[in-house]
């Protein structure tokens, strides 16, 4: 009898590691959405690293009324400066002169799955357009200008915890595509409109 029982003993300490190890291997394991509209989500729960579209073309307003227009190319957050590309020619315009950047209708734009979207021709938004208001300027990044991809760091106070979430639950499935980007060269800081596609 007493071999009865240490056998079950046995028994039950071996399930007992076999089942902890699917355990930590199923915790263990990179799991796949199916899309990259998430880039690089950190572990912080306070905090969510967003992909956005940038259109192909963007009209830049400056505060003298005139405007230029091109594909953003990036954001020099040290320098304080926007560079916009067209015809192959760069040009780099002070953050101090841009009253906002406003990215146009029907200008192709890139998902982060490299699906392409026609904004206001044959796509149209998921979702209500949202204002992201006093981002630091350093936490914007275009990480691939040819296909208009960035990224925006979201985080309180720019956006509540709750906030975050909705956000998050909304880019598993659908991309953000900036409608227009306005700055704050004093603040440091810009103000991204955005609607999710």
């Amino acid at each position: 009898m007493k071999a009865f029982f240490q056998g079950w003993v046995v028994a039950i300490l071996v399930m007992a590691a076999a089942i902890a190890g699917n355990i930590e291997a199923v915790i263990g394991q990179n799991i796949k959405t199916g899309n990259l509209l998430l880039a690089q989500t950190p572990v912080n729960a306070d905090e969510l690293e967003l992909a956005v579209a940038l259109p192909e073309l963007a009209e830049v307003m400056l505060k003298g009324g005139e405007s230029s227009s091109g594909r953003v190319i990036g954001i020099d957050a040290q320098g304080e400066a926007l560079s916009i590309q067209r015809s192959g020619k760069t040009a780099t315009i002070p953050l101090s002169q841009i009253q906002r950047v406003v990215f146009k209708n029907g200008a192709s734009v890139y998902r982060s799955n490299r699906q392409q979207i026609i904004r206001g021709e044959r796509d149209r938004p998921t979702g209500k357009t949202v204002t992201w208001s006093g981002i630091p300027l350093n936490t914007f990044t275009v990480k691939n200008p040819t296909q208009g991809q960035a990224v925006v760091k979201l985080k309180p106070p720019v956006v509540s915890t709750a906030q975050l979430w909705g956000i998050k639950s909304v880019a598993t499935d659908r991309q953000y595509v900036v409608d227009e980007i306005q700055f704050d060269s004093q603040q440091r800081t810009i103000t991204i409109l955005a609607t999710p596609y």
